[in-house]
């Protein structure tokens, strides 16, 4: 199974709603978790990233290329639903801010 089969099933697990199921979203735990395809979950990180940094992510190690400008994208599929979910968490700056990121949450699962 690819990495980004067994995060869509750790999604399905964590009764995460259909939509929230999708590829782009597999690809945002991947890249918070710093899973590239060899990897082992085991050795998942939690590092602060911004939304340029999961679309660099995903391009780099799963070879999927998404434009800058979709950011807003991953805001409204993913990064919204999962912070409502608390499987995420932002730093609290301000959302305009450069320096605005998320990591997961310290207690999921």
């Amino acid at each position: 199974m690819s990495k980004l089969e067994e995060a869509k099933e750790l999604l399905k697990e964590m009764q995460v709603p259909e939509r929230q199921q999708s590829d782009l979203c597999g690809y945002v735990i991947l890249a918070l978790a710093n899973i590239k395809d060899k990897d082992l979950w085991c050795n998942a990180t939690n590092n602060w990233i911004r939304i340029h940094d999961i679309i660099l992510f995903i391009s780099e190690n799963y070879g999927l290329a998404y434009a800058e400008n979709s950011r807003e994208t991953f805001r409204k599929q993913a990064i919204h639903h999962f912070r409502n979910a608390a499987f995420i968490e932002d730093n609290g700056k301000a959302t305009n801010s450069p320096n605005y990121r998320y990591r997961l949450t310290i207690d999921i699962g």
